[in-house]
């Protein structure tokens, strides 16, 4: 039988931010006008679409690894790129059981990637990662240069993200199939490409201190671009505390469009069983909502 890794406490945002800093972004949101907010975070998401029965189909696993810049840019045109290597055996095992803790699978989980930095900027915050699959999900977990670990996430294959790209930590996050180049820019520095592999993106790039007196012209500390294969952009991550506002009080629906996922108005207690068919009184109307995309990586 099958044992189900425990539930994952993620705060009470859109998605997990870039920083990690949990008591930051408490601050950041208190201090925010504006009515009450409820989003349902993206395990939860998965949850909902799970319930409502949503027959999803995802492709089998392609590794995007050697993707590359898209549309072909010019040399100049390139950001810091990344190099890594692999982990030897041992280290990717000791790096993988720091990432599992205590959590244990029935069939175990599988080690599917473990790769380290070989040129991260001096003040990196990353710049060692692992990747391993167990139910059905991906984990993946960072390190920093002492190897305390920095971050992590888990995706289910088929789960509901709001863009093209997630970002859940530092440099790193998930994308969905036709994300064929991912950048980030660090405020006021250089930017930097990732590599994608297995459904997510990855860069060792600088830490920059989060701000913690923001007003709606504070920059955002990192802004993320996804781009096609064509070169066309397909997503920015927002540049500022406005746009970061404005990004926070979408309203979504399920990848299937029959369930709100998240939405400005009524709390959870008051929203009914989020259906967007009978939406409860307060609920804003499913034709303004933006539908999710789905995380289409199988391990």
């Amino acid at each position: 039988m099958n044992t189900l890794p425990p539930e994952r406490d993620l705060p009470a945002v859109t998605r997990t931010r870039q920083r990690h800093e949990l008591m930051a972004i408490v601050d950041h949101e208190s201090a925010a006008p504006g009515g009450r907010r409820r989003f349902v975070p993206l395990a939860a998401a998965a949850a909902v679409v799970l319930v409502i029965g949503a027959a999803i189909a995802v492709p089998s696993l392609r590794n995007d690894k050697s993707a590359g810049p898209a549309g072909s840019p010019t040399t100049a045109a390139l950001g810091v790129r990344t190099v890594f290597e692999p982990l030897d055996a041992r280290r990717h095992a000791a790096f993988v059981a720091k990432c599992m803790g205590t959590r244990r699978f029935s069939p175990p989980a599988k080690q599917l990637d473990g790769f380290e930095a070989v040129n991260p900027p001096e003040n990196a915050r990353v710049t060692t990662f692992v990747i391993y699959s167990a139910i059905g999900g991906w984990d993946y977990c960072g390190f920093g240069p002492k190897g305390n670990r920095v971050g992590g996430h888990g995706l289910n294959a088929g789960q509901a993200i709001f863009d093209p790209i997630s970002e859940t930590g530092v440099g790193t996050g998930a994308y969905v199939k036709g994300v064929a180049r991912v950048t980030i820019t660090p405020r006021g520095g250089k930017t930097y490409e990732a590599e994608l592999r297995h459904g997510f993106y990855f860069a060792s790039v600088p830490d920059v201190p989060f701000d913690r007196t923001r007003t709606d012209s504070t920059p955002e500390e990192y802004v993320t671009r996804a781009y096609d294969g064509n070169g066309k952009l397909m997503y920015t991550s927002p540049r500022t505390v406005a746009e970061l506002k404005v990004r926070q009080a979408r309203c979504v629906l399920d990848p299937a469009g029959k369930t709100y996922l998240a939405w400005s108005g009524p709390s959870l207690e008051e929203s009914g069983d989020g259906s967007t068919e009978h939406p409860a009184p307060g609920m804003p109307d499913p034709k303004t909502c933006m539908q999710a995309l789905i995380w289409n990586w199988l391990p």
